[in-house]
């Protein structure tokens, strides 16, 4: 019998509890290899690895006898490797994950609440980012960090196609019009190359919705529930997002379907413009070698500017031998000191208010960071709650689907529209 995440994920609470009463006559075989041992499952750029495990070590400093386990899983794999974890008892005590997937996880009961740990903070945090925590009500997990997406462009091929001027303010950012104006002169000066990728590729599918926003659409309506998908802004948009391909100013190779994101391409100069999030920006700097790159904002339309949501929380296991200490290392990841040297070093966005007005110290490329910084500040709230929704997982798989049929496929806007609208109706039912 095939088990779609949430089936998978209940089954995991069964698990546990079996597992649960096994250790009253024995030792229990959940979470890390001792109460001692902490286990912390993440994925993440060198960086991000090299943070994680130097606040892992102050932490075991300032805690004898605790040790933190920092075990790396590829992005690709994070989530069906957790799910399986916790589905056989095998989860580890903490993981990092995005905001968009927490709601899946508290909605199960296979993560702690940590009303206790920090309850008491939540006037710390970004109020968006601590919304995205909760569950009925109460936090099971403490807001790390934000990030979000922006425009990179190659110097040379700017100049190349004769474009002098690039928005340098959110409110100089180009319109719908100007920004296909723009690819197709950097498409006609680069032969054999394309102009752009965004990144929605798998995973990050949701970002098409950033468009949608833009456009002036919506995707529910305002009691939170009822799909507002069917609108002339959200044919709008999948024509304009279609036009990249049919007009090559996107490769076909980037479709949503793919693992071949932007980031990827951007470094052998066979793309003009990389959609890309700012925690790329350490790796971009190490790649990018044959050329000059900056950054701009993402395009605006008729509805004004909006992007994405990003980031990511920390989140205890109802299957952690220790969820005390679990639970301290994850306000302690998130406490001021931490979290700045965290996205000093990582060139993320922080998630605590006393963080977010400072100019942070960063250490690749402090003069592209502000541009991100503002770009954070256009994430349209209803669209922050959308994709905290607990089953959201299942829009951003159909949105996977049916955007890849719409654009490669030869599927109708009708189609596409009642897809999605049927995927959104489920998740908010969930």
């Amino acid at each position: 019998m095939h088990l779609n995440r949430r089936q998978f994920l209940r089954a995991a609470i069964g698990t546990a509890a079996a597992s649960s009463l096994a250790a009253c006559g024995g030792s229990s075989s959940t979470g890390g290899a001792s109460a001692d041992t902490l286990t912390f499952s993440v994925w993440g750029s060198d960086a991000e690895l090299g943070s994680f495990n130097a606040i892992a070590r102050a932490f075991e400093k300032q805690n004898a006898g605790i040790t933190i386990k920092v075990e790396q899983l590829p992005y690709q794999q994070m989530r069906s490797t957790l799910d399986a974890r916790l589905q056989s008892g095998q989860g580890p005590d903490l993981f990092r994950v995005t905001y968009n997937d927490i709601g899946i996880y508290s909605s199960q009961g296979v993560l702690q609440d940590l009303s206790a740990t920090i309850g008491g903070e939540s006037s710390a945090f970004i109020d968006a980012l601590w919304a995205g925590v909760q569950y009925e009500g109460k936090p099971y997990g403490v807001p790390h960090h934000t990030d979000t997406t922006a425009v990179l462009y190659n110097k040379e091929h700017f100049a190349k196609a004769g474009i002098k001027e690039v928005p340098a303010t959110l409110e100089e950012a180009w319109t719908w019009e100007q920004f296909l104006e723009v690819a197709g002169k950097l498409k006609a000066a680069n032969p054999g190359g394309t102009a752009f990728g965004v990144n929605w590729q798998q995973f990050g599918a949701f970002r098409w919705f950033n468009w949608l926003w833009q456009a002036g659409g919506t995707a529910l309506g305002a009691d939170g529930k009822t799909p507002t998908l069917d609108s002339p802004q959200a044919r709008e948009t999948l024509a304009f997002t279609k036009s990249f391909y049919d007009k090559g100013l996107m490769p076909k190779n980037m479709l949503v379907k793919t693992n071949n994101s932007p980031d990827l391409v951007f470094p052998s100069g066979k793309i003009s413009m990389a959609f890309v999030g700012d925690f790329l920006l350490p790796d971009m700097s190490t790649r990018v070698t044959d050329f000059e790159f900056g950054a701009t904002y993402l395009p605006r339309g008729a509805g004004g500017a909006a992007t994405d949501l990003g980031g990511n929380a920390v989140v205890v296991t109802t299957q952690s031998k220790n969820p005390e200490a679990a639970a301290a290392f994850a306000a302690f990841l998130a406490s001021t000191d931490n979290m700045k040297q965290f996205c000093e070093k990582t060139t993320v966005l922080p998630a605590r208010k006393d963080l977010a007005g400072q100019q942070l110290d960063y250490a690749v490329r402090p003069d592209l960071m502000p541009v991100f910084q503002q770009q954070a500040t256009t994430m349209p709230p209803d669209l922050v709650k959308l994709v905290t929704l607990p089953a959201f997982s299942g829009v951003n798989d159909a949105l996977v689907q049916h955007l890849e049929a719409f654009f490669a496929g030869g599927q109708s806007p009708d189609d596409t529209i009642a897809g999605l609208t049927t995927a959104l109706k489920k998740a908010v039912a969930a």
